[in-house]
């Protein structure tokens, strides 16, 4: 009897624990997003095809944040052919191009960076 509640008393502490990784990383969990921190200015993830934009200058340092990960500094470049007061990029990430809050609201995907060009 005491091995079979020792038992169920490790499941119920081991699903309390595990449930928050889980959830916090699930796939189709929309509230995590990366953000950077540059020059006072927030920028968050915005996903684009790696082949769609070249990073340029190398521009300065920038915390990282989000998405339950320890803030950090990243070293951040311009995007060729946008301000970087819009967008800028991290070069270990191929996929995001950082963009300031605001900027190009609600334009996804193919569309974002020609919207950022303009603008």
């Amino acid at each position: 009897m005491r091995l079979l509640l020792g038992l169920v008393t490790a499941v119920a502490i081991g699903t309390v624990l595990v449930a928050p990784v889980v959830l916090r990383n699930a796939p189709g969990n929309s509230a995590c997003a990366k953000t950077l921190t540059f020059q006072a200015v927030e920028y968050t993830a915005r996903t684009v095809p790696a082949t769609a934009f070249v990073q340029s200058i190398a521009i300065g340092v920038a915390v990282a944040s989000g998405c339950g990960s320890t803030p950090a500094n990243v070293d951040v470049r311009s995007v060729t052919g946008i301000r970087s007061t819009l967008a800028i990029a991290v070069p270990t990430d191929q996929t995001s191009v950082y963009v300031r809050r605001g900027a190009c609201a609600g334009v996804t995907g193919a569309r974002l960076l020609p919207c950022l060009r303009k603008s």
